[in-house]
């Protein structure tokens, strides 16, 4: 409750200051000179309050990647959103109104009018909120959060006006004046709306969850971080989804949490540290709610609504691999047999039989190098000295990091020494046998091996 409160302060102050900052260059009766004026004032509105939540849901997340991120797309998204819906719902108002005056109508009419004008500018601010978290799921909430907070708004701007109006008419006009009183509806407009859509995304995320993570022991205690991605990173960088700072022995990117259909698997990316579920030393297993999640020093619960995900098994493992930076790759399972740190190569799972006297390509899935192919047509040395594919960018890999040997029954991968290994589908390996859909692990950068 205690959140919900603190965004709906942040929405009526962003809603507050917005009004503050342009109120006081409006320019009076002057048609042409206002309708510039109201076109600023709803950018104003939509930026200020889209930034502040966007960079609320950041900081909340944590970090500053996703603090400046929520800043910078909710400031720009709304913008666009609060002009692109308040000139539909304006539109909207007028076909439903005609030109009658609105304070000519009855009050029940005048909500419905306003109402159908207010609601579409929430909604478009609602999607831009939801947008600046580069999550689908986060633009649904962020729609039905804005459209609830736009029905809202309106129903209560009349009612309010009519009770708040008599009240700053006497405060703004001496005896015998005329009370300019468009001040107080345009306060009203910003604080309502931002107010409204700030709670009710807040109460739609809430509600809309169906699998999340609390943390449980370590910095922040029962701070939550939903899982709604596809692929959800867990580690001390930045640019995870899940940031968990002030602890060395958590790598970077640590582990990951997939994702597939409704079950959720735990995946350890070679951490050095590793992982643990309930305690045990785990390199992929299902998850079910209620299980504890190890990472160094710091321990979350992964949590599910009831009926959202399946209750594990006693051995229900997914041998898939994945990315500890850039974009997620979709998996696929396969049967998962475990393996040394080090990696026997019969250990590794394979994923798909290999294909004879084929010519191989790697594609890279992430990093600097992201959608480009590399065609192997020999022996080939992978690392910052490699002259067939430019890793120089790559402190995490060595000079002389692996060397690849195209072979009629596979693509063979020994590890050079490295000082931070190769792995192929997820496990550390010595020498490996790669087939055509497994992917190879360079310092930051994972490659798909293809054939032809």
């Amino acid at each position: 409750m205690g959140q919900l409160l603190f965004r709906t302060l942040v929405g009526l102050v962003a809603g507050l200051a917005a009004w503050a900052i342009m109120e006081p260059s409006m320019p009076g009766l002057d048609p042409l000179r206002y309708e510039r004026w109201e076109f600023l004032f709803i950018l104003a509105v939509g930026g200020l309050i889209g930034g502040a939540v966007g960079c609320l849901n950041g900081f909340l997340r944590g970090g500053k990647i996703h603090t400046l991120r929520g800043l910078g797309l909710g400031l720009v998204l709304g913008c666009v959103g609060a002009e692109v819906g308040y000139s539909f719902g304006g539109s909207l108002s007028q076909a439903i109104g005609g030109h009658i005056p609105i304070y000519d109508v009855p009050m029940p009419m005048r909500m419905v009018v306003r109402t159908v004008a207010i609601a579409p500018m929430a909604l478009m601010l609602g999607i831009a909120i939801g947008a600046a978290s580069l999550s689908p799921k986060s633009i649904r909430n962020g729609a039905l959060g804005g459209l609830l907070a736009g029905l809202t708004a309106g129903m209560l701007f009349d009612i309010l006006g009519s009770a708040l109006g008599p009240f700053f008419a006497r405060l703004q006009a001496g005896p015998g004046e005329v009370a300019e009183v468009g001040a107080l509806p345009r306060a009203m407009t910003a604080v309502l709306i931002g107010g409204t859509i700030a709670l009710f995304i807040g109460i739609v995320e809430r509600l809309a969850r169906s699998a999340w993570l609390r943390l449980r022991l370590g910095r922040n205690e029962g701070k939550e971080w939903v899982v709604d991605m596809s692929q959800t990173f867990i580690g001390r960088s930045e640019r995870a989804h899940v940031p968990l700072f002030g602890d060395p022995s958590i790598a970077p990117m640590h582990a990951c949490i997939v994702r597939q259909g409704g079950a959720y698997v735990l995946m350890d990316s070679g951490s050095g540290t590793g992982t643990r579920l309930n305690g045990t030393p785990i390199q992929q297993a299902g998850l079910a709610s209620g299980d504890m999640i190890t990472l160094g020093a710091t321990t979350l619960e992964f949590i599910t609504r009831a009926g959202a995900a399946p209750v594990r098994g006693p051995e229900q493992y997914l041998g898939a691999a994945y990315p500890m930076q850039g974009t997620p790759v979709p998996l696929q399972p396969t049967p998962y047999m475990p393996a040394t740190a080090s990696g026997p190569a019969a250990a590794i799972p394979v994923t798909s039989a290999p294909a004879a006297t084929v010519g191989y390509t790697l594609v890279a899935l992430d990093g600097p190098l992201a959608g480009k192919r590399y065609p192997l047509t020999g022996p080939t040395d992978l690392g910052r000295e490699s002259k067939v594919i430019p890793l120089a960018f790559d402190s995490m890999t060595s000079r002389r990091h692996a060397h690849l040997e195209p072979a009629a029954m596979g693509l063979q991968v020994t590890d050079l020494t490295s000082t931070n290994g190769t792995f192929v589908n997820g496990q550390k390996v010595d020498s490996f046998s790669m087939h055509a859909g497994d992917l190879l692990k360079i310092g930051v950068t994972t490659f798909r091996l293809e054939t032809g």
